[in-house]
């Protein structure tokens, strides 16, 4: 799994998720690849703040801004290209972390029939998760049974 996968993952609210109707054997796995997105979540973030100090952008907020207006006004193209350029590389060196393995450490999948009551327990949830996920999830959180 990627790093964007783990920002599509959190964004797309697994965080939510709750394994109360499960057993506590897969109970336990869920809550232990949820902290485990949480903490990769976290480390994408703080790699992203390290990425635009790199990159030269000291306050994103305020870089955006001053690009934004300089754009509208159509004022100062020579400073508005020196941002561009600066943005630029930062959006290189972000596609190459979101590019990267997500480090997810050892978490152990749930056979498909605990997979399913979950999505089951969790089919009110707004952007549903389990099932928007299901194929990345594969191999992840959960596995094929054997036959």
């Amino acid at each position: 799994m990627k790093n964007i996968d783990i920002l599509n993952l959190v964004n797309g609210g697994i965080l939510s998720v709750t394994a109360l109707d499960l057993g506590a054997e897969h109970a336990y796995k869920v809550l232990k690849f949820k902290k485990a997105v949480r903490k990769a979540y976290d480390a994408v973030l703080d790699s992203e703040k390290e990425l635009l100090k790199e990159s030269g952008i000291e306050d994103g907020a305020a870089f955006d801004k001053e690009r934004n207006e300089l754009r509208e006004s159509g004022s100062n193209a020579e400073r508005l290209a020196e941002l561009d350029k600066t943005f630029t590389r930062f959006a290189e060196l972000r596609s190459k972390l979101y590019n990267e393995e997500a480090e997810l450490g050892d978490i152990k999948t749930i056979p498909f029939s605990a997979f399913h009551d979950l999505q089951r327990e969790n089919k009110e949830l707004d952007h549903k998760p389990l099932n928007f996920f299901e194929e990345l999830l594969e191999g992840v959180l959960w596995k094929e049974e054997e036959e």
